[in-house]
């Protein structure tokens, strides 16, 4: 009897301890923050983000391209996959793939990173601990690793990846620092789901910025009406209710770029063409003498 009720104890634990359901990488939508400081050249500190761009062929394989935005223009550093099944998570960079994230791993188990796609060395991580996180009301299995090079750890969480230095590729990293820097990971976003390094994230990250303006859209510009929204070719924005007097009218993407700026010249109603944009989400920004409204709004076909 001792021995029943010993196994359902630990059932249970095993229950609560660990998300039942796999989750899923993004495949859209998703942006991953790091700040990078104390180099030795300058700017000496800087941010960077890595986005999730179109779906890409690969041989036989479809992949979503990975964006970085960090010192200069936007490029695109690879494309990842991912193997629901396996729960493993593809890194390519056009000329070689690795496994970026094995999130079927266990106590004890190692990944083995013998291609590294821009250092010549072969490394290992190995899983120390697992346990789960609340994100958002979600409860997601957590990995805490080892790297064999420098002996540095990481921790991973399932559908997000790496939250430690890097973020997203930082397991493609064996940690060699050639400028004395050293990064921090930021935050993780990927539609209503937000995980934060409050550590990192003070104030001088991206993220800190557009999680505010964010939390903005939802709470305080119920004066400023957007319709149809979703939008296919037209987007009306009404300011009949609106006590301010807005000067310019902006327009975002998703990882904050601003594609268009106009003169606001209406104080009812304002119609926008979206013809030229891919679908995806944007934000709305109107300046005013004494205010800034952002409103978030979504382009389909």
């Amino acid at each position: 009897m001792k021995r029943l009720l010993t196994i359902l104890i630990l059932l249970f634990l095993s229950n609560t301890l660990f998300s039942q359901d796999y989750f899923e990488f993004p495949t859209s939508n998703a942006l991953w923050n790091h700040i990078i400081v104390e180099s030795m050249s300058p700017p000496y500190e800087w941010t960077v983000i890595d986005s999730l761009g179109q779906p890409i062929t690969i041989g036989n394989q479809q992949y979503i391209e990975i964006y970085n935005v960090g010192l200069g223009t936007p490029y695109v550093v690879g494309a990842i996959r991912e193997d629901t099944r396996l729960k493993k998570v593809y890194f390519h960079n056009f000329a070689d793939e690795i496994v970026l994230y094995d999130f079927s791993l266990d106590l004890g188990d190692t990944i083995f990173y013998t291609t590294n796609l821009w250092y010549i060395m072969d490394y290992y991580k190995t899983v120390e601990t697992i346990d789960s996180i609340n994100i958002c009301g979600q409860y997601r299995k957590r990995w805490h690793l080892r790297n064999s090079y420098l002996n540095m750890n990481d921790t991973w969480i399932e559908g997000i990846g790496s939250v430690f230095r890097y973020g997203l590729l930082y397991p493609n990293d064996p940690d060699i620092v050639l400028d004395g820097s050293t990064p921090y990971f930021g935050c993780f976003k990927h539609d209503t789901i937000t995980y934060i390094d409050g550590s990192t994230c003070t104030g001088t990250c991206p993220c800190e910025g557009w999680l505010v303006h964010i939390n903005e859209i939802a709470e305080t510009d119920k004066e400023i009406i957007l319709y149809p929204n979703p939008a296919k070719r037209l987007l009306h924005i009404d300011l009949q209710n609106s006590k301010t007097s807005y000067n310019y009218l902006e327009i975002y993407t998703y990882n904050g770029e601003q594609i268009q700026k106009q003169e606001v010249t209406s104080k009812e109603n304002i119609e926008l063409d979206l013809g030229f944009l891919t679908k995806g989400m944007y934000f709305i920004k109107l300046t005013g003498k004494d205010k800034v409204t952002l409103r978030k709004f979504v382009k389909v076909k």
